[in-house]
């Protein structure tokens, strides 16, 4: 009966140390944008480097990540840039396809969401890409993962992911 309970506990033990926070964190990047991150994403400088954010939860599949770029260097309009950016998506998947793709405002700012998804090295990856054009930065918010039962699963995390980016004032 001792060892039983000793077992037991141990099981316990282990899984509320398995067990996530379900409290969303909010992270502030560079005194520029915060994004609120799920409880079990943490940073990876190896999601894309370079990348002022980079969050992931490799046992899930999920990631994300924000990069920018300066619209006095881009020299376009958004809807100029757009295309650009979707086909860097599509150029390293098989067959992609983009399934979404509307205007929206995010923190009074104007934004393109797009949904990509493909083949890469024999498996589907589904992306939802937000390009947020703000008075000097065009911003991409890139959140993807593998398999269409993931992208279902986590589909509430992506979107409040995606729509949770705010400049910091």
């Amino acid at each position: 009966m001792r060892y039983l309970s000793v077992a037991l506990l141990s099981v316990l033990l282990f899984a509320q140390g398995c067990s996530y926070n379900q409290q969303p964190k909010t992270i502030v990047v560079d005194n520029q944008f915060s994004m609120v991150v799920p409880s079990f994403m943490k940073e990876d400088k190896e999601v894309r480097p370079g990348s002022p954010f980079q969050y992931a939860n490799r046992y899930r599949n999920l990631y994300s990540t924000v990069f920018f770029d300066k619209k006095e260097a881009v020299g376009q309009t958004i809807e100029q840039f757009y295309p650009s950016q979707i086909q860097i998506i599509k150029n390293v998947l098989d067959k992609p396809l983009v399934t979404d793709s509307v205007g929206i405002t995010i923190d009074g700012q104007h934004a393109i969401q797009t949904e990509v998804f493909g083949k890469m090295q024999g498996e589907y990856i589904y992306y939802s890409h937000l390009l947020i054009e703000t008075p000097d930065k065009y911003y991409q918010v890139c959140v993807w993962t593998r398999g269409e039962d993931r992208k279902l699963k986590y589909a509430k995390d992506i979107e409040a992911l995606l729509y949770s980016f705010k400049l910091v004032k």
